[in-house]
Parts: structure tokens; C-alpha cells; sequence
């Protein structure tokens, strides 16, 4: 948990980020996967980032400040089917440009629900970042829907051909149950340290 998070920033466009000076971690993943609840859960501040029952409200890259130190960076999801391709594209633009030209980013947080695994989409996107080398961590969020014989299958689709070297082995959590927040904490505060 942290002390006063404050937001910073919204940018559509992709063209406000660079006036933000504090080192960066990203949050990344589909339009469902439960990525404002994640970010809720860690600042423990239920609505520092918007979540919705519609998929895809994310149409921009959001920043807030975290512990006046660093800022979490809440990036649009993707794959969500009801967008325009024309909107997809825009936000394809969004993130190469954030990823392409933001030197403060420690690494990207890629969440994937437990249950499907990373998918194509997730595949190319750290087949991407590891291509710039930025560090990323695989993320499997809705972990306590699994039961206790399922986490083994769970975590072996991350194990996939490059998956484990580019993202390593995935941080299990849970919003509802706090499974993991702790953890994943401690990871995050790594990527800061020297």
C-alpha cells in the first residue's frame, strides 16, 4: 500500500509524457484482464484507476504519481473486438511511441489472465519490448479462480518458446483476494533500485 497517490496525467495522443520526470513502471495487458484492479489493489486506493464493466475504456496512457518517487503507468488495453481497426491503430501508435521514446521506463508489467495464458497479442508484445530491451515481467491476474490442481497447467502456458527468458516466471495475484500484492510489490520496487 501506498501513501498518496496522485495522478499526473492523461494523455490520448501520445505527445504529454515526456514533461514527466519520475522513473517508470507500465502495466500492460488486454481489455479485460482486471488491470485497473490490479493498479487499485497496489496503491490501495479503490478509484485511482478507473475500473469499468465495459472492456476497452482505457483510450489513452494514464500516469500517477506513486510515493512522489516514481509513476505508475496505466497503458490502454488491447484486443478488445467492439474498437474501430482505425482505433486500434491509433493506440498501436500510442504505445510504440511511449516505448520507443520514454528513457525513464524500468519495465513493463504484462498481464495476462491466469486462466488463457499469454495469446498472440502478449507474444508479440514482448517479442517487442525484449527487441528494445525492456525489461517486462509476466503478470497472471485472477489467480484465486483457479483451484489448487489447476496452478500447475496455469503456469506452464507461460512456458512457451521465448516466453519464460523474456518475461520470467509469472507474479500470481489476485484483487480480490490480495494473493500476490505483496510479492509483486517487491518486484516493483526493484526495478528502482541501483
Amino acid at each position: 500500500m501506498t501513501s498518496s497517490p496522485r495522478f499526473l496525467l492523461f494523455d490520448p495522443v501520445g505527445n504529454g509524457w515526456p514533461g514527466i520526470y519520475l522513473p517508470q513502471v507500465a502495466f500492460a495487458g488486454r481489455s479485460n484482464v482486471g488491470k485497473s484492479s490490479l493498479l487499485n489493489a497496489l496503491t490501495g486506493h479503490r478509484r485511482l484507476a478507473r475500473v469499468s464493466k465495459t472492456p476497452g475504456r482505457t483510450r489513452g496512457i494514464a500516469f500517477f504519481e506513486i510515493e512522489s518517487k516514481f509513476a505508475f503507468v496505466d497503458l490502454p488495453g488491447y484486443g478488445y473486438a467492439k474498437v474501430s481497426r482505425e482505433e486500434r491503430e491509433t493506440w498501436k501508435a500510442l504505445l510504440e511511441g511511449y516505448f520507443s521514446n520514454c528513457r525513464l521506463l524500468k519495465k513493463v508489467y504484462l498481464l495476462v489472465d491466469v486462466r488463457r495464458g499469454p495469446g498472440e497479442e502478449e507474444r508479440m508484445l514482448s517479442d517487442y519490448l525484449a527487441e528494445r530491451r525492456i525489461p517486462c515481467r509476466w503478470v497472471g491476474t485472477k489467480a484465486d479462480t483457479l483451484k489448487a490442481g489447476e496452478r500447475a497447467a496455469a503456469l506452464a502456458r507461460f512456458s512457451g518458446p521465448g516466453l519464460l527468458e523474456r518475461g520470467g516466471a509469472p507474479a500470481l495475484v489476485s484483487t480480490r483476494t490480495r494473493e500476490g500484492i505483496d510479492a509483486l510489490w517487491k518486484d516493483i520496487r526493484s526495478s528502482f533500485s541501483p
